[in-house]
C-alpha cells in the first residue's frame, strides 16, 4: 500500500504538471502553425466574354455565372474570398475566350449516336499590387453521348448542365495554376 499511494503522490506532484505543460504547449504549436499558414484573400475582379461565334457572343448572363462559379471555387479551395476594395488582395481577372458545342454524329443502318462536346476555355490573370504576377489559359471538356436505334436527331443542343460542368472544372483547373504558391 504504501508503494502505491507513493507512485500516485509522485504522478500528482510531477508528471501531472508536466503533462498538462506539454499538452497546453502542443496546443498552442498546433495553433500558432495553423494561423502562420493563413490563406491569401482572393477577389475576382472582373469577368469578361470574349465570345467571337455563336449564341453566347457578348452574353452577360454567361460572364455573371461565370464569376459566381469562379466565386464558389475560391471559397472551395478554401482561400478567402475579397471584396473589389481590399487592396491586400489578389486580383483575378478572367477572359470568357472560346465556348462551344462540337457535335460528331456516326451512323449505320438504324443505329445512331450522337456525342456533343462542350469545349471552353478561360484566360485567367492574377495581379497582386497592381501588377501581372501570372497569366495562363484553361480548356475544359465535358461529353455528352446519346445513342439511339432510328435516324431522328434532336440536335445537338445547348445542354446546361454539360455546360456547367464543363464551366466548373476549366475555373477550377484555372484557380488552381494560377493561385498554388504565389503568394509566398
Amino acid at each position: 500500500r504504501l508503494f502505491i499511494s507513493e507512485t500516485v503522490l509522485h504522478f500528482k506532484l510531477f508528471a501531472l504538471p508536466f503533462m498538462r505543460k506539454f499538452v497546453l504547449f502542443l496546443s498552442c504549436l498546433l495553433l500558432a502553425g495553423y494561423t502562420s499558414i493563413a490563406q491569401q484573400a482572393v477577389c475576382v475582379q472582373s469577368v469578361t466574354n470574349k465570345v467571337q461565334i455563336g449564341p453566347l457572343t457578348g452574353n452577360k448572363n454567361l460572364a455573371f455565372g461565370v464569376k459566381n462559379i469562379a466565386e464558389e471555387a475560391i471559397l472551395d479551395k478554401e482561400y478567402i474570398l475579397a471584396s473589389k476594395t481590399d487592396s491586400t488582395a489578389l486580383k483575378l481577372d478572367l477572359e470568357i475566350v472560346y465556348f462551344d458545342i462540337q457535335q460528331t454524329a456516326t451512323g449505320v443502318s438504324v443505329f445512331h449516336k450522337t456525342e456533343n462536346e462542350t469545349i471552353i476555355r478561360i484566360k485567367g490573370v492574377l495581379y497582386k499590387d497592381g501588377k501581372k504576377i501570372k497569366d495562363y489559359i484553361a480548356t475544359g471538356k465535358s461529353s455528352e453521348i446519346s445513342t439511339s436505334t432510328m435516324i431522328i436527331d434532336e440536335g445537338g443542343g445547348f445542354n446546361q448542365a454539360s455546360a456547367r460542368s464543363a464551366l466548373k472544372k476549366t475555373i477550377i483547373t484555372l484557380i488552381e495554376k494560377l493561385l498554388w504558391k504565389n503568394y509566398y
